[in-house]
Parts: C-alpha cells; sequence; structure tokens
C-alpha cells in the first residue's frame, strides 16, 4: 500500500510539473575556476564581476575629509561609507551595507566605530541623491555613515533595545538572587524555627500524653469516689435507720420509765401527804395538851 501512496504521490506531482514547470536554478560560477579553464572570455568575466560587486558592495563609495589642497585625508576619523540604493523608493540592498546594519542592531557599535544612522523605529536614515546611468542622471537615496559619539551609542536603538533588555535582565537577574538569597535565609530561619517548633511540640505532645495519663487516673479515682460515696450514702442510711430504731426504742423505755417516775412520785407525794396529815394531827394535839398544862399551872 506505500508502494502505491508513493506512485500516486509522484503521479500528483508530475502532473504539477506539468501545469506549472518550475524555473531553472543555476548556481553562480566560480570566476577563478572559469578563466582558468578558459570557459569564459574577458567580457563574460567583466560582466560576471559586476554582478557580484552589485551584490557584495553596490553602489558604495569612500568619503573623506580633504585638506586646504583638496587632497583626501583617509583616517578613521575622518572616512565614511555612503551607499546608494537603485531607485528613489528604495535602500541599499548591498551585501555590505545589511552586513554592517544587522552587526550593530544585534551587537550595537562603539565610541569611534562606524555606524548607519537610523530614525526611533530603526529604520536607516536616507536622503535624496543622484547617480550617473550612463549620460542620465538618475534619483535615488543614499545612506551614508557616521564615526559614533558617546550619544550616538546611548541613544541607539541597541543600547535602548537589546543592551536595556539584557541590562534589565542582569538586574533583574540580580534582584532574583538577592530575593534568594534573603528566602535562602528567611528559609533557613523558618527551618530552626520549625525545629524549635518540633521541640515544642514533641514536649507538648509528651505533656498531653501525662494530662491524659492523669485525667484517666483521676477518672479512676473519681469512680473510687463515686463507688465509695455510694457506699457511705449506703452505710449512713442504714447507721440512720439502726440509729432511729435505737432512737425509738430508748424512747419507749424513757417514756416507761417517766411513767414510773410518775406514779413513784405520786406515791410518795400521797406517803409523805399522809405523814404530814398524821404529824399535824400529832402537833395539833400536843399543842392543845400544852396549852392545857399552862393553864392548869
Amino acid at each position: 500500500s506505500a508502494l502505491i501512496v508513493g506512485l500516486g504521490a509522484a503521479s500528483t506531482a508530475n502532473a504539477q510539473q506539468r501545469s506549472n514547470p518550475l524555473p531553472i536554478e543555476e548556481f553562480l560560477p566560480n570566476l577563478g575556476e572559469l578563466q582558468l579553464a578558459g570557459a569564459i572570455n574577458n567580457d563574460q568575466y567583466d560582466q560576471i564581476s559586476a554582478q557580484y560587486h552589485n551584490m557584495i558592495i553596490g553602489k558604495t563609495s569612500i568619503v573623506s575629509e580633504v585638506d586646504a589642497n583638496h587632497i583626501a585625508q583617509q583616517t578613521d576619523s575622518n572616512t565614511a561609507l555612503k551607499f546608494y540604493s537603485d531607485s528613489e523608493n528604495s535602500l541599499p540592498s548591498s551585501m555590505l551595507f545589511h552586513q554592517i546594519l544587522t552587526r550593530q542592531q544585534l551587537n550595537g557599535f562603539k565610541v569611534g566605530q562606524p555606524f548607519i544612522p537610523v530614525d526611533n523605529n530603526g529604520n536607516p536614515i536616507t536622503q535624496e541623491d543622484e547617480v550617473l546611468d550612463g549620460r542620465q542622471k538618475k534619483k535615488v537615496r543614499s545612506v551614508t555613515t557616521r564615526i559614533a559619539t558617546q550619544k550616538d551609542v546611548e541613544e541607539s536603538p541597541y543600547a535602548n533595545g537589546i543592551q536595556k533588555d539584557i541590562d534589565d535582565l542582569y538586574d533583574f537577574d540580580h534582584q532574583v538572587t538577592e530575593r534568594l538569597t534573603q528566602h535562602g535565609k528567611t528559609i533557613y530561619r523558618n527551618g530552626e524555627r520549625i525545629l524549635a517548633n518540633e521541640e515544642s511540640v514533641q514536649y507538648l505532645n509528651k505533656e498531653v500524653q501525662n494530662n491524659i495519663e492523669h485525667i484517666y487516673e483521676l477518672a479512676q479515682q473519681q469512680d473510687q469516689h463515686s463507688s465509695d460515696i455510694k457506699t457511705l450514702n449506703k452505710n449512713v442510711e442504714e447507721g440512720l435507720l439502726e440509729l432511729s430504731g435505737h432512737l425509738i426504742d430508748q424512747k419507749a423505755d424513757l417514756t416507761k420509765d417517766i411513767k414510773a417516775l410518775e406514779s413513784n412520785v405520786e406515791e410518795g407525794l400521797l406517803e409523805l401527804s399522809g405523814h404530814l396529815i398524821d404529824q399535824k394531827a400529832d402537833l395539833t394535839k400536843d399543842i392543845k395538851a400544852l396549852e392545857s398544862n399552862v393553864e392548869e399551872g
């Protein structure tokens, strides 16, 4: 089945090639090899060299300051590259131009180095210019490099873009490192506190266990006390009943004794009363006898 699918895909590809023929692809020739092999003549060599020149360098000039005698004084501080575009609506397209532009976008530039001026959006600053196209003047745009000053470096998109991001990342990394250090110290302190808390918890657990044992002992004592109280209540009730019985018996005995005493007192009083009456009669008799004797004498 895989073979069938492959043949189907090949058939489809062939049909597409017949309906949409692909362009012919040719490698750029090696001028040195062609010249050594005698495969090209001088005109062809010059034509191919011009193509390579346009691709690599393009329409590029060196701008230098001149002295009083109009002699160019080319130094690193007064020499610039001027890149020309192919039209008045395009940028220079040479590899050299884009290499310098890309390098400064990715790596920035330092004071004293040549750079391509750009606007706030990072686009190369161009100016209207003219070049000779044969015998006719052609309107194009040009870009001229400058030697970077400290202000150029500080205001560059790289310094405020990639470099700023790098600086921000460095500052952020520094802040994160400080925070991690602080968190590490906090974690260490918290670890010590946790260890101390664990010791406290262990101590509290021990105390709780001791309290539980004490509570259990108190519960057992409470049960024993309850049992003792019940026994005491029972004994008190029995004692009270027994005492009540004794008191009732004693009350009956006292009542009997009181009645007997009262009876004895009454009998004694009656007997005493009889004796007193008899003594009174005897005294009366004696008094009368005495009075009679007194009268007779």
